[in-house]
């Protein structure tokens, strides 16, 4: 649309002087509108990015939990086929089998017989044993892969950083957009027309977040390892009144609980996200060794809870939805954290 506006202008259908002068202010204003319209192209595709990667931090959370099942299935099959390789053998050996023909021999003395009954047995035996090992060795190729699947799924884990970051190229290309718009002569019919969408691609940006706020049936729990498990747990207790099922969510849309916690776009560090300066001002030693790292899940995760402590989580209510909102600029990050939250609440009921 912003094309045909620009040729518009450029065909003379925007009344403005004839000169000269103002001939070259048309070819102006059409070059800036072609620029304009060319980056809303770019605005049109960030932000369907933009909305798909919310639903990726859930897609991504259900493959990894998917993973983590097929894994632990594929344990279970390498265990039982173990288990039922010794089982066989036992039942062989306990119910006729060299044992017997053994004992057998030293009571009759008959040679011939025993050995006959022993190789036979022994033959049945290595069948069987042959059987369970071809049933091992598929099961530890399909254990192998599905650790592989398992490690794979849990480093493309998306987090709250791949959200932002996409939010932050659209706002950069609207920001580009209104820019040049500004310099435009804001009395051409065009330039209002494009300001005019500029304004409807503003606000359908906004709305992005509030629809995914309000969307929250794809959200899952990604259960945590014991030591997280743990130091959520014992963290919360730092805050009165703060629940840690509130540290188990920013933990999971922060870094998938540690596994992806490489530094963010804009700097963020650790498995809670932290940027450097805010962790310095509110850092707690949460394994009392005597450092205070940004890294170190101890230290991050307390640090989480003095930090949202301090914006006054601990009296819930608004009060909480505050300290969230601080620890993210987001409305549609409040409502994640809150729902994960909940989420986690009934799990470890």
């Amino acid at each position: 649309m912003l094309a045909a506006l620009a040729l518009a202008v450029a065909g003379g259908i925007v009344p403005f002087a004839t000169s000269s002068a103002d001939a070259a202010t048309s070819g102006d204003v059409a070059q800036l509108l072609a620029k304009v319209d060319r980056l809303q192209a770019q605005v049109d595709r960030a932000e369907h990015r933009y909305a798909r990667s919310f639903t990726s931090v859930t897609q991504s959370v259900s493959r990894a939990i998917s993973a983590d099942q097929a894994s632990n299935a594929a344990e279970v099959q390498a265990a039982n086929a173990q288990t039922q390789l010794l089982d066989r053998v036992r039942g062989l050996y306990e119910s006729g089998g060299p044992l017997e023909a053994y004992a057998q021999l030293l009571e009759t003395g008959d040679i011939t017989s025993s050995l006959d009954r022993t190789m036979l047995a022994s033959h049945v035996v290595s069948a069987q044993v042959a059987d369970v090992h071809a049933v091992q060795q598929r099961a530890a190729v399909a254990q192998h892969a599905a650790r592989r699947a398992e490690h794979n799924e849990h480093v493309r884990i998306v987090t709250v950083a791949v959200i932002e970051r996409a939010a932050s190229h659209v706002a950069a290309l609207l920001a580009h957009q209104r820019k040049l718009l500004a310099s435009a002569n804001q009395a051409l019919a065009a330039v209002q027309q494009a300001n005019a969408t500029l304004t409807e691609q503003t606000a359908h940006f906004s709305s992005i977040g509030t629809a995914a706020a309000a969307n929250t049936s794809g959200l899952k729990i990604l259960p945590p390892s014991q030591e997280y498990l743990s130091l959520y747990q014992s963290a919360a207790s730092y805050c009165s009144g703060l629940s840690w099922t509130i540290l188990a969510a920013i933990g999971q849309v922060e870094s998938g609980h540690g596994r992806n916690d490489g530094p963010s776009y804009a700097g963020a560090m650790g498995p809670m996200q932290f940027e450097p300066s805010t962790f310095e001002a509110y850092a707690i030693d949460g394994d009392r060794d005597g450092v205070k790292n940004i890294d170190d899940p101890a230290d991050a995760i307390y640090t989480a809870a003095n930090y949202l402590c301090a914006n006054g989580a601990g009296r819930g209510g608004s009060a909480l939805y505050n300290a969230i909102w601080h620890y993210n600029h987001a409305d549609w990050y409040v409502s994640m954290v809150e729902n994960l939250a909940s989420l986690y609440a009934t799990a470890y009921a």
